[in-house]
């Protein structure tokens, strides 16, 4: 029995749950069943959310200086995104209804993506499917970052007035886009349509419900959440929710960022954030941005006033937005501007105060710091600045940025200086003095010198063995010491079992003045001398053995 093939790797999954395609080589050449067309696979532009965007161009020409004018979005046939999004296309962006459409509003540019084919593919034993559109230049999310996260003010009404065109289009056609955003518009790449904005990525692209409003929390927080609506935050899809959209778009492109992107992991914070922003949304603008131009505020609280299942007033909004064009000396048509030419002041006031500014056309932040610290006399406290200063520096450095050769020298570490008292400093000079020897007296008869002996020499001594050194050996055999004479006795000091104390009685007078002159008697201790006659001594007896007197001389 011959063994079978292995069967290729499963597609890899994504934290969001969608599997991801497996990377499809340039050449590679996909079939539309329906209209029998081929094209051929180019270099891969990027990886979306559920799927890989390549490059593309008809299989029987080739790409223009390399240029290829399609692109081919494909992902795995379980995934859902690119089906939604495909039949969209199918049902709504027929080239004779934008076609139409253009005539009526007199539109010379559109920003309507065009379809051109889709179908499915087998490669390596996977299934895919697959949506060919036309191919458009960069996206407005990568030219915010590189302008320092803001647009001219004109830029901004300009693509927002070529946005509402595209939602007229797609809402009389029964849609919402529900995922408006930066990264999904891009610029057109033909000639004549450098300046005009297309709206892409029919994703989450929703047929409006005609029936009551009704919160559906299966649905709840749709989109991309800084810019979701309100009402896609409660899972309903409206067409008044994408021109909010779109007007959050409108406002972190002026002021750089949007009040609750600091708590975007919490999606119900946000939705309160953006009630409570709405509510007030006049108050809320002018405090926090005073620069933003009247014409948006006035927008949003059109957006206010517009109930659920209302129809949205175009022809009011472009008013709203052509008359700030019109302000400063520009139309729909104008060319986009994406540099600021003006100094975009810093909405919060804090110790680091940055002004972006635009030199010989690139965007450059300055960063002042206000020094503000009082001069220390302790040095300690200079040291531990230092040492704060110094790793401030060392964060600003990027990970994968290599330190310069300066700064990889390692200064040495000054010893930290203690602190000083504030009492006067005394100082005192001790003069230390040789003391003289004193000489070791000599050895007894009979008797061995222990201090002068070593280690080794010392003797010894069992611990049942009873030492002489003390008084008390005199009790022992007391007999035999009874016999012998007080006189004989060279223990010359007091025994605590002797009667050497007495009491006596003297009348002493107070030295200070007392008010009355009575005598006091006080009782004092005092010692009792003892005169002892030189004699012999009781260490020249024999030895007391096994607690018996030694025998009496004769």
């Amino acid at each position: 029995m011959s063994g079978r093939g292995k069967k290729p790797g499963a597609p890899k999954k994504k934290a969001n749950g969608y599997k991801m395609p497996a990377p499809i080589p340039v050449g590679e050449v996909i079939h539309d069943t329906i209209t029998k067309k081929k094209w051929r696979i180019g270099p891969s532009i990027g990886v979306g959310g559920f799927g890989e965007i390549y490059s593309a161009c008809d299989h029987e020409g080739s790409p223009k200086n390399g240029n290829y004018p399609f692109v081919v979005k494909i992902e795995p046939h379980e995934n859902g995104p690119l089906f939604v999004e495909k039949h969209f296309y199918i049902r709504n962006a027929n080239k004779e209804d934008i076609a139409k459409f253009m005539k009526t509003k007199k539109l010379s540019t559109f920003g309507m993506p065009s379809y051109y084919g889709n179908g499915s593919h087998d490669f390596k034993g996977e299934k895919y499917r697959y949506l060919v559109l036309e191919r458009y230049g960069k996206d407005l999310w990568s030219l915010f970052k590189e302008c320092g996260r803001s647009f001219p003010a004109a830029t901004v009404f300009q693509i927002g007035l070529q946005m509402l065109d595209v939602l007229e289009y797609i809402h009389s056609k029964g849609y919402v886009h529900a995922d408006i955003k930066g990264a999904n518009i891009l610029l057109g790449l033909k000639k004549g349509t450098e300046n005009q904005a297309y709206l892409v990525d029919f994703g989450l692209a929703t047929r409006v419900n005609d029936k009551e409003f009704k919160p559906d929390p299966k649905c709840a927080h749709n989109g991309t959440i800084e810019y979701t609506s309100r009402d896609a935050h409660a899972g309903v899809a409206t067409m008044r929710g994408d021109l909010e959209i779109l007007g959050y778009n409108m406002l972190q492109w002026l002021v750089g960022e949007l009040p609750w992107e600091k708590s975007l992991k919490q999606p119900n914070t946000v939705q309160n954030m953006k009630e409570a922003f709405m509510k007030n949304v006049r108050t809320e603008i002018t405090k926090k941005y005073p620069n933003v131009p009247d014409a948006l505020i006035k927008f949003f609280e059109y957006v206010n006033s517009l109930k659920p299942k209302e129809a949205v007033d175009y022809v009011k909004c472009r008013q709203l937005f052509e008359s700030y064009l019109k302000s400063e000396g520009k139309t729909k048509t104008s060319k986009l501007e994406f540099k600021n030419s003006t100094k975009r002041k810093a909405n919060n006031k804090r110790l680091s105060i940055a002004d972006s500014e635009v030199v010989d056309g690139e965007e450059t932040d300055k960063v002042e710091e206000k020094k503000t610290t009082p001069k220390s006399s302790a040095k300690g406290v200079s040291h531990a600045k230092k040492t704060v200063k110094a790793a401030d520096e060392a964060t600003e450095n990027c990970e994968n940025e290599e330190p310069d050769e300066e700064k990889k020298v390692k200064k040495p570490r000054k010893k930290a200086m203690k602190r000083k008292s504030l009492e006067p400093s005394l100082v005192i000079k001790v003069k230390k003095t040789r003391m003289t020897p004193k000489a070791t007296p000599p050895a007894k008869k009979n008797h061995a010198n222990i201090a002068t002996q070593t280690s080794v020499e010392k003797l010894r001594r069992s611990p049942r063995q009873v030492s002489f050194d003390s008084p008390i050996s005199k009790i022992i055999g007391s007999k035999s010491f009874n016999s012998i004479k007080d006189n004989e006795s060279a223990n010359s000091s007091g025994d605590i079992f002797d009667d050497s104390f007495t009491i006596e009685e003297k009348k002493v007078k107070p030295k200070k003045r007392l008010l009355s002159d009575e005598e006091i008697t006080v009782k004092k201790v005092v010692k009792k001398k003892v005169i002892v006659k030189k004699g012999k001594s009781w260490k020249d007896s024999p030895t007391v053995v096994n607690g018996r007197s030694p025998p009496k001389s004769s």
